[in-house]
């Protein structure tokens, strides 16, 4: 009579699980595309915490990839919910999951994630910059010029940063090892403000945006390029192909307007 009851206990078990199972897979594959969205009324969005992401201070917000997909969530009459997180890794993740519509950040069009999400035609074109501090004059100058100079040094980046691969060439370019740190919680601006500090020595940043940081922190040098010009898009789940449609059709639309380039020139 136990063993009977601990077999029927045991197979209770093994349906439930079965069954959580399968209502987990549904929910991940489940199609959550412009109709739904639509629907729901909402556009749920994944940037990271700088002046080109989202940022508030007091009761304004503000960001270059905020403005921009806000423009794009009020072309649908959508409202807007929009949630920070610097790991890109995480957001691609979240995405995947099915808990965001979109991850409006620049995202390098790579191998790395072109099997798993689609990719909106390109926001930007750049290149990243090392990022280092310039010593005063009464101190011997340490500044790196040339690639192979980066030798053993220790290069700090956002955690799960897209641009990890790029240093790793970079490290086999130069046959020498490149020390990369993954920062918790920290956006690429956040780590140039650190160079520029003194609290670490080495982050890299993209070109046009390590400029306008240069007028913020003159003790910056941003004159070394670290890889090739990449196209730097937005990313939707792998089964949105009608969000993919109409945000594309919007971009190829808003980018190079008055309106884009008003927003440009508040960021750059």
């Amino acid at each position: 009579m136990i063993k009977k009851i601990q077999i029927g206990i045991g197979l209770a078990i093994l349906v439930f699980l079965v069954g959580l199972f399968v209502v987990l897979h549904f929910k991940r594959n489940k199609i959550h595309d412009l109709p739904s969205i639509m629907k729901s009324g909402r556009l749920s969005v994944l940037t990271d915490s700088s002046s080109l992401g989202f940022s508030v201070k007091d009761d304004s917000i503000s960001g270059f990839q905020y403005e921009i997909v806000k423009a794009f969530a009020d072309s649908l009459g959508l409202e807007l919910v929009i949630s920070k997180q610097n790991n890109i890794a995480t957001c691609m993740d979240n995405l995947k999951s099915g808990d965001y519509d979109i991850v409006a950040n620049f995202i390098p069009i790579t191998t790395e994630w072109k099997n798993d999400v689609l990719f909106s035609e390109p926001i930007f074109s750049s290149r990243q910059i090392l990022v280092q501090q310039i010593q005063p004059d009464s101190v011997k100058s340490e500044l790196i010029i040339k690639h192979y100079d980066l030798a053993h040094k220790t290069i700090c980046i956002p955690e799960g940063s897209p641009f990890k691969m790029l240093l790793t060439h970079l490290s086999n370019e130069i046959a020498s090892s490149i020390n990369i740190v993954e920062v918790q919680d920290k956006s690429p601006e956040q780590l140039v403000q650190m160079v520029a500090s003194g609290k670490i020595k080495y982050t890299i940043c993209d070109e046009q945006f390590a400029e306008k940081l240069k007028l913020k922190y003159p003790n910056i040098d941003i004159s070394l390029p670290i890889g090739f010009e990449q196209d730097q898009a937005w990313a939707v789940r792998s089964n949105s192909t009608q969000l993919l449609n109409k945000l594309n059709d919007f971009l190829d639309d808003f980018i190079g307007s008055t309106a884009y380039w008003e927003i440009y020139k508040k960021y750059y």
